[in-house]
Order: structure tokens, then sequence, then C-alpha cells
């Protein structure tokens, strides 16, 4: 049963419910119709949220069910109290200690859903709720996938069109925001596979860790082009007394191309489990 509008945005409406069969609260995620008019990329999109309900980790937010009535999509996943990672840092509540211990909880389920063979594709600080206890969980599995412009398989990067601002703008669910987290595979409308995500949470690193982000323009075209050419700033360089291991693992993440960043997310996470314990 329904209780309460948690929230909207362009993928829809969030609401909290009871599980009346399991008597738990949850959060329903509602798709909103246009999001998923596409016969199949909705087929599309419930074989890869039911690949994301299959995996289970504490850092991830787990999904229960998906199902489709009269062509709209509901989720239902674990309702998660707390802050996102953003109001966090807006609101200062981390020192050092606390953003690497986000970031390696995120970085480890991350690790999970990438050994499953799946990709989150939206990895920000919006979509990482953190517990009042301290756990970090990464919401919104499989949803991006909805928002992006397909890529036909074998079809050659270079005659794949780059996304145009203006679509990045319109793109049902995309918002500015998620812009700036975007790897520069992504921001040419390229294929990607889990680096991008690595590439994602190293800009949420660096946001985490100086309340700044590495690539921020003008306008959204602007941050596409920082994302694809320029290097981000040294977070040692934006506050002195950050380690310079911690800009070693920032800027590993942050290679423009694919095979220059980490190639595992279990090595990045187990970096930064080894940085926490050191500081």
């Amino acid at each position: 049963s329904i209780e309460s509008l948690l929230g909207r945005g362009g993928m829809g409406a969030v609401y909290r419910a009871r599980d009346t069969r399991l008597n738990r609260a949850v959060a329903i995620k509602v798709l909103s119709a246009d999001v998923t008019a596409d016969p199949d990329r909705r087929r599309r999109f419930m074989r890869e949220a039911q690949a994301a309900a299959a995996v289970t980790h504490p850092a991830i937010a787990q999904i229960y069910d998906v199902d489709e009535q009269d062509g709209v999509i509901f989720i239902a996943m674990e309702l998660v109290e707390g802050k996102t990672a953003r109001q966090l840092v807006a609101g200062r509540e981390l020192d050092l200690l606390g953003a690497l211990d986000v970031a390696a909880q995120v970085a480890d389920g991350l690790g999970k859903a990438h050994e499953a063979g799946i990709v989150h594709r939206d990895v920000k600080s919006d979509n990482v709720m953190v517990t009042p206890e301290g756990h970090a969980k990464l919401l919104d599995f499989g949803l991006a996938k909805l928002v992006e412009p397909e890529v036909a398989d074998g079809a050659d990067a270079a005659d794949t069109p780059t996304v145009g601002v203006s679509t990045a703008q319109t793109q049902a669910g995309m918002v500015l925001g998620t812009i700036a987290y975007m790897s520069p595979e992504q921001a040419r409308g390229r294929a990607v596979d889990h680096r991008s995500d690595i590439f994602s949470l190293g800009v949420m690193i660096y946001e985490l860790a100086t309340g700044q982000m590495p690539f921020a323009g003008a306008s959204p075209l602007d941050t596409m082009h920082a994302i694809a050419f320029e290097e981000s700033r040294p977070v040692t360089e934006i506050k002195p007394g950050l380690p310079p291991e911690l800009q070693r693992i920032v800027t590993r993440c942050l290679r423009k191309r694919p095979q220059d960043r980490y190639q595992s997310t279990r090595e990045l996470a187990d970096d930064l489990k080894r940085l926490r314990a050191d500081t």
C-alpha cells in the first residue's frame, strides 16, 4: 500500500510504501510512460533489472521486484533512510575518513555488480544514500540504460553520433547534474563498460574529498569538453592536507582512455580501504 510521495525526477516518481505480505517499508519507483515507451528498450530494461535484483551486497540497495502493468513499470526496492552523499558534501558533514569510508563501500558494491556483468551507468553522489549509522547504499541500478541512446552491437565508436547537448538536456531522466559525472565515452555517446563506472566513481571520490567537481564548465557543453579533454586540478592543491595517495587513486580513475584506468573495481576498492586504514 502506498503511504507517501518521496520525490519526483525525470525517470518518474518514487513513493514510500508498505509491503503488506512481509510487513516492511519499501520504496516504489514508477517509471514515467514516456521513458518506457519503446517496447524493445522496455524488454531490455526488464532483463537488466532482473539481473540487478540478483546481485546482493550491503552497499547496493536491494531490488525486490520489477513488474509491468498497462505499459507502466514499477520497481519495488529497499527503502534506505538517511542522506544522499551530495547532501553530506553540501552540509560539510564528511571528513576525509568519512569520504574514504563511503567511497570504499560504494566501490565494493560496484565491484560485486561488475563481476555479475552489470554496469550501473549513473554513479553519482545523488545516487548514494548514507544511513545514520554510516552505511552507504548505491541506488538505481539499471535505470540509466533506459535513457541512453542505443549503440548497436559491433558498431564502430567513430560511427556513433556524439550525444548533443540539446539531446543530453532533454533526454528523459538525464539532468544537468549527471553530465558532470559522465565518462568521456559516455559524453561522446559511445558504448560503455564497467570502466565508465570507475571514471564516474572517480568524479564522486573527488567531490566527497574536496567538495568540488573535477570537471565543471559554465554550460553542459563546456563540462563535456572538460571531461573529454582537460585534466582536473589535483585534490592536494584544493585541500593541501589531503594525502598524495588519494590524488594517485583519483588520477587513475579519471584517465581519459578506459584502458588507462583501474581495470578492476575490486582493485580500486582495495586501494581505498588501504588508504582509509592508513589515514
